[in-house]
């Protein structure tokens, strides 16, 4: 594995483009609960098979800090035989085309690809897909890795709203979110659970 670490920074806004906070139930609705994520991530799952040639060599690369867990669950269940799917994460901090604006400064992470790249097929990896520019930094950041014979996008929670001309190759799930509202991810990795949410937006 390639990794880069940037330094360490005290935690700044809007890291990513999903919201996760302690949602008040009587102001939550659940979208996807761990029952329909696991349906959600079995069809992926599906699509990705019949999409990737047998012969191509596959990396998936999540997006932290929701996307690589992602990345990592899809790459146990398209893994064939005893050859594992290689997987990857990435923190886009320093690739973010608002990071000169920043008030505080940012948490700048480590991020983690297999050694090579050049010539492979990528699926980038993300929980929420909304004004496309996470992505772009995903990419732009991807680059620096090797040359890709092809990358694709992956999403659990395609939300609309997007600023830049991005579409994902594989959706789990499109919901339309309105003024007010936020698309909350949990992971079980990371929140002992699995879910989706739209919360309002005046919890954050």
């Amino acid at each position: 594995m390639r990794s880069r670490r940037g330094a360490g920074f005290a935690a700044g806004p809007h890291a990513h483009e999903t919201t996760h906070v302690t949602s008040d139930p009587a102001t939550t609705t659940t979208v996807l609960d761990e029952t329909a994520i696991s349906n959600v991530l079995d069809r992926l799952v599906e699509e990705i098979r019949e999409s990737v040639p047998a012969d191509r060599r596959l990396v998936l690369v999540g997006i932290q800090r929701r996307g690589d867990v992602i990345a990592r669950r899809l790459a146990i269940a398209l893994q064939g035989g005893d050859q594992p799917i290689p997987t990857g994460s990435l923190d886009i901090t320093l690739y973010r085309d608002d990071f000169a604006q920043i008030g505080a400064l940012p948490m700048i992470g480590t991020s983690d690809i297999p050694d090579d790249i050049t010539d492979a097929h990528v699926i980038i990896v993300d929980d929420v897909l909304y004004t496309g520019r996470t992505i772009r930094a995903a990419l732009n950041e991807l680059a620096d890795f090797g040359r890709a014979s092809k990358v694709e996008l992956c999403v659990l929670v395609d939300r609309g709203g997007r600023q830049l001309p991005i579409q994902p190759d594989y959706t789990g799930h499109a919901v339309d979110v309105s003024d007010g509202k936020a698309v909350s991810v949990r992971v079980g990795d990371l929140d002992g659970d699995w879910a989706v949410d739209l919360i309002d937006v005046e919890e954050v």
